[in-house]
Parts: C-alpha cells; structure tokens; sequence
C-alpha cells in the first residue's frame, strides 16, 4: 500500500504500518504529508507504526522534528511509534544532541519491535 507521496507503507500484521520514506522525503515540509500519513494509517486501522531508518544516512534536527511530529500525531491517533533500523552511529550522534527522551521508542529492527512491551 503506497498512500503518501515519498513513503511506503505496508501493513505487516496485527495493526502494525510499516513505513520506509523513498527518494523525495523533504522533512522540512511536514504539512505535505502529516495529514495523508495520518489518515492513511487511520484507513487501516494501525495500532502501530514502525518507522524504517535504513536508508536514512543522517538525522538532522530538522529531520529528528520531522519524527517529532510524526509520533505527536501518532499519539493523538492512539497509535504507538518505533523508530527501527536506525545507524549506530547516527543513534550516536542524535543521542548527544537530545536534551529530552525522544517522543518514540527504538528498536534494533522490524523483529526486534515485534517483540516490545504492547505489541499484540
């Protein structure tokens, strides 16, 4: 299922989206894609969103704000966000520039998320 323009979405069981942004994300333009992000993961019916970072080389703050968002959303929908498959290194760097804990969980990958308190 690719409903929003630049992300992949794919329902991978028990109410739980996958979501793999492609060539042409701009986090910088979060309204393009909040709405039809949200009302697609209302569509069908997610519990869960897992957010894939494998082909994102680098988390910015203005990236980090996109995800932000992404999980303010998430939440005000009754939907949990974890962010999987994120870099060692770019989890490093983010980790130094963070004052707070980050509005979403982490997992190692999509397997290890399956595994997380909550995940029914």
């Amino acid at each position: 299922m690719t409903l929003v323009r630049s992300m992949h979405l794919t329902p991978i069981g028990e109410g739980t989206v996958l979501l793999e942004p492609t060539d042409g994300f701009d986090p910088g333009e979060p309204d393009t894609y909040l709405v039809p992000l949200t009302g697609a993961l209302q569509q069908v019916r997610a519990r869960r969103l897992l957010y894939d970072l494998k082909n994102v080389p680098v988390i910015d703050s203005l990236y980090y704000r996109w995800l932000a968002d992404v999980a303010a959303t998430c939440h005000i929908s009754g939907i949990s966000m974890v962010v999987v498959n994120m870099r060692p290194a770019t989890a490093y760097a983010l980790a130094l520039t963070l004052k707070d804990s980050p509005p979403f969980g982490c997992a190692l990958d999509v397997n290890s998320a399956r595994g997380l308190p909550g995940f029914s």
